[in-house]
């Protein structure tokens, strides 16, 4: 369960109380917008390796074919067998699987990747809401000091 927010009454807090509190907000943003922006990154990297294992599917044992070292090099090879693939499970093990069982496993991980795209998303909009809250309440203060001035 995650820990329950303190609730801020920010009519309490002074102009640099809401200041400080309003750069925080910013920095937070600004990690949730790039950890959006990663989870999006990870899920495409999903679907075009489940793209490329359907087409493996498709192939025929002794075809010759392209294999990715890294995202700009690729080497000439050669289909081994087109019924198993071997899928990076993550922290260097690897299982094998059917093209189906392993184009299952790309379609489960993109799903839990967008489902947290989505999460990420819907605490992004809260805290713009809540950055927008504190900018006014700040600009009320300042004007409120200004007139007092």
């Amino acid at each position: 369960m995650p820990p329950k927010e303190e609730q801020i009454k920010l009519d309490s807090l002074s102009p640099q109380q809401l200041v400080d509190l309003r750069q925080t907000l910013n920095a937070e943003i600004q990690r949730l917008m790039e950890s959006g922006q990663a989870l999006a990154r990870a899920s495409n990297t999903f679907a075009g390796t489940k793209k490329s294992v359907e087409q493996l599917g498709g192939s025929k044992e002794g075809q010759a074919i392209m294999l990715p070292l890294t995202s700009s090099l690729y080497v000439p090879g050669e289909v081994a067998d087109v019924e198993k693939v071997l899928v990076d499970i993550g922290t260097g093990y690897y299982v094998e699987m059917s093209v189906a069982e392993a184009a299952k496993y790309y379609d489960r991980r993109i799903k839990t990747l967008q489902e947290n795209i989505g999460i990420v998303q819907q605490t992004l909009n809260e805290r713009r809401n809540v950055l927008m809250t504190v900018q006014a309440m700040l600009q009320e203060k300042m004007a409120g000091q200004q007139g007092r001035a």
